[in-house]
């Protein structure tokens, strides 16, 4: 009940996020019929949606989920790769199509199949060639279809929580941690090599590093964003300028509503209030979702709210990071208080996961103080046998 409660909390805060960032937009648009609720009354109807799917989720057995993670994944590959053919670009990205995002299901696919495929061979961790044939396929699949579709926020938050699933279910550290320092140490040099180094590599698409970096200068087209979202955060201060009354969302901060919403809030609620009602809950959330992984029922259950877990939280800590310009804009959803429909429909899904494998727990722990406790086994074979079993 407490992590469902902070679901809710996120839920309704973004709601109400959501308007007060999007009417200024809404109200100028034909095709919104000048409506200024008109993108939240959409989030409204996605949460809905979202909570359904969410309490189905719930009321299914875990193995139930088990038996259709291939599936889930599969599914989702498939739209990615139509995507890759058929999909609307979005800001130089190649995300949507038929109005659905499925990267962002692609992320609750690739949870189920890689947890599922470690709890029945987790012995093919112990080797290099067990990787190669086993999990590495299952998440390289997925990351070079994202990355041709040049959505790399949320490549970082895929990888990111692979790798904390590979970590739970015991690979050893040099196949982990080896690749993520080298990852590390190769975006450093990046930083060092410069804007105009990386432009020869990545194209126009290096500019977000140059206006990363000098968020001031008015020549870089990408520092449009940045600059104003640093505007909006110290014009917001402590206290904030009062809610509704962010001047930045006038047309000043392109995604007002979607990536930058932090930058909204954070203008209009202040600082103080920003930790109270954002900061906070989502570090209960988190918290309340690792203490569940640890006391999960199974290996399979453990490894879903891992993941589900990291996923969400590398989400935020990514958005926030770009809002408060951290790290270059990657065109990541805050989970939760974001608009856009499949980022929140995923997230509800996440949540349900979440709350099934808590679920589950609280079940075996009511069947084991009903069944009374088998007796231990006779003690056989040797002295130290016999020793060992009445330890």
């Amino acid at each position: 009940m407490p992590l469902f409660l902070s679901f809710i909390v996120l839920l309704g805060f973004g709601i109400v996020a959501v308007y007060t960032a999007s009417y200024p937009k809404a109200m100028t648009m034909p095709e919104a019929g000048f409506n200024s609720f008109y993108f939240t009354q959409r989030q409204i109807v996605f949460a809905v949606i979202g909570l359904a799917l969410m309490f189905f989720i719930i009321a299914r057995p875990l193995e139930w989920i088990y038996r259709y993670s291939y599936h889930v994944y599969i599914v989702t590959i498939v739209l990615l790769v139509m995507v890759l053919v058929f999909g609307r670009v979005v800001h130089g990205n190649q995300l949507s199509i038929w109005g659905i995002q499925p990267s962002e299901f692609a992320k609750v696919g690739l949870i189920l199949a890689l947890s599922a495929y470690l709890a029945k061979y987790p012995w093919r961790l112990r080797s290099s060639r067990g990787l190669i044939t086993g999990p590495l396929p299952i998440l390289g699949l997925l990351v070079v279809i994202l990355m041709l579709t040049k959505d790399l926020g949320t490549t970082l938050a895929t990888v990111a929580a692979s790798v904390a699933m590979l970590a739970v279910a015991g690979m050893k550290f040099r196949f982990w941690g080896l690749p993520v320092l080298g990852l590390l140490a190769l975006i450093g040099l990046m930083l060092l090599i410069g804007p105009k180094a990386l432009t020869k590599v990545f194209g126009p698409r290096a500019d977000r590093f140059a206006a990363w970096m000098n968020p001031e200068d008015t020549s870089i087209k990408e520092s449009f964003q940045p600059r104003n979202s640093l505007i909006a955060i110290g014009s917001g201060g402590l206290i904030g300028r009062g809610f509704c009354q962010s001047r930045q969302k006038w047309f000043y901060l392109p995604g007002a509503h979607n990536d930058y919403i932090m930058a909204v809030l954070s203008e209009e609620l202040g600082f103080l209030k920003l930790l109270l009602f954002l900061f906070l809950p989502y570090m209960y959330m988190v918290y309340r979702a690792f203490t569940i992984a640890h006391r999960a029922p199974d290996e399979y259950g453990a490894l879903v709210a891992t993941g589900c877990t990291v996923m969400l939280a590398t989400q935020a800590i990514i958005n926030m990071s770009v809002v408060t310009n951290i790290i270059p804009c990657m065109g990541i959803n805050l989970p939760f208080i974001s608009y856009g429909g499949s980022s929140l429909v995923a997230s509800l899904l996440m949540a349900g996961l979440l709350l099934n494998v808590s679920t589950m727990r609280q079940v075996k722990e009511r069947k084991n103080g009903e069944e009374p406790a088998m007796p231990p086994p006779p003690a056989t074979g040797s002295p130290a046998a016999r020793r060992a079993s009445a330890r």
